[in-house]
């Protein structure tokens, strides 16, 4: 029984079917963008999801009902055995209090996790290229998917990450030591995995390369897949083992913004880290975080 068959066993209405499937959709594209499997959703990266949802003015009602369609997706999937309990069950938002971001890295955790990841091939040595833009630059897993090699400026020194639907657009200044690594990376590293992939060799292989796409993309898989989101979840688990504190590319991201936060002024971050607006970038603030923990411990979101 797919899922669609599991909303319709439960009396639901046509309508309410496929407004289900398309808010799972949504929330699934957003898993695979931050290289989340579905094991590793808890209660914390359900509220990261809804608040992410509150940041593009959408209302708390319908944050509700995508939150319920999500709460109906893990259940038919608890049915399948798929997974062993439901992180969104029970969860309702009451209003418009956002969550703290929590657990994260210093800074001096942050360079220790890209200095302690080592380079043995080139499929490290670009994973090491991808850290290095998460832990100083603070990118999303979405922007490396789409950064391209035109998007490196090596002569500038900087990075150029286009807007998307979540962030704007914004140019940022490459450390010395990546400005090398990124080079060797470009002119190297990336035709080496592009001359393997067109070799033949075993193993599986999507049916249809786009060849063309991929050549404008910075980051490519080893296999010829057509996004790097298997990639990105191995090097999660390898900087698990380095760092047990580690969790995820979100992680990584609020650490960077709120160390940011610490030396730079609030509208410069902002656009460092790409939001949309200050208010995403206000809740990252030290001085603000203790105020935030208490307001979430007075105003639990839940009914």
């Amino acid at each position: 029984m797919n899922f669609e068959e599991y909303l319709q066993q439960r009396g639901l209405k046509p309508v309410t079917v496929y407004q289900h499937r398309k808010y799972t959709s949504y929330f699934l594209a957003w898993l695979s963008g931050e290289s989340l499997s579905l094991e590793q959703v808890s209660f914390k990266e359900i509220l990261d999801y809804a608040d992410q949802q509150k940041q593009e003015n959408k209302g708390i009602g319908l944050v509700n009902r995508m939150l319920l369609a999500i709460r109906y997706y893990f259940s038919w999937l608890q049915e399948q055995n798929k997974v062993s309990y439901n992180p969104v069950a029970g969860i309702r938002l009451k209003g418009g209090l956002k969550t703290v971001p929590g657990g994260l890295l210093e800074k001096e955790e942050l360079e220790a996790l890209y200095e302690s990841y080592a380079v043995k091939d080139d499929r490290s040595q670009r994973n090491k290229v991808i850290l290095s833009l998460l832990v100083y630059q603070g990118l999303t897993s979405q922007e490396l998917h789409q950064l391209k090699a035109e998007h490196i400026r090596l002569k500038e020194g900087k990075v150029y990450i286009p807007a998307n639907e979540q962030t704007n657009s914004r140019t940022l200044k490459l450390e010395a030591f990546q400005i090398m690594e990124l080079y060797e990376y470009i002119h190297v590293t990336r035709s080496k995995i592009f001359a393997n992939r067109i070799a033949e060799r075993s193993g599986r292989k999507p049916k249809v390369m786009k060849a063309a796409e991929q050549t404008s993309q910075l980051f490519i898989s080893m296999n010829g897949c057509e996004n790097i989101k298997n990639s990105l979840y191995h090097l999660n688990q390898a900087l698990r083992r380095l760092n047990p504190k580690y969790k995820n590319a979100v992680q990584l991201r609020q650490s960077v913004i709120t160390e940011w936060l610490k030396e730079k002024d609030l509208r410069t971050v902002q656009y460092m880290a790409g939001h949309k607006y200050v208010s995403s970038t206000e809740r990252y603030q030290t001085s603000n975080l203790e105020d935030l923990k208490e307001a979430l411990n007075k105003h639990h979101p839940l009914k």
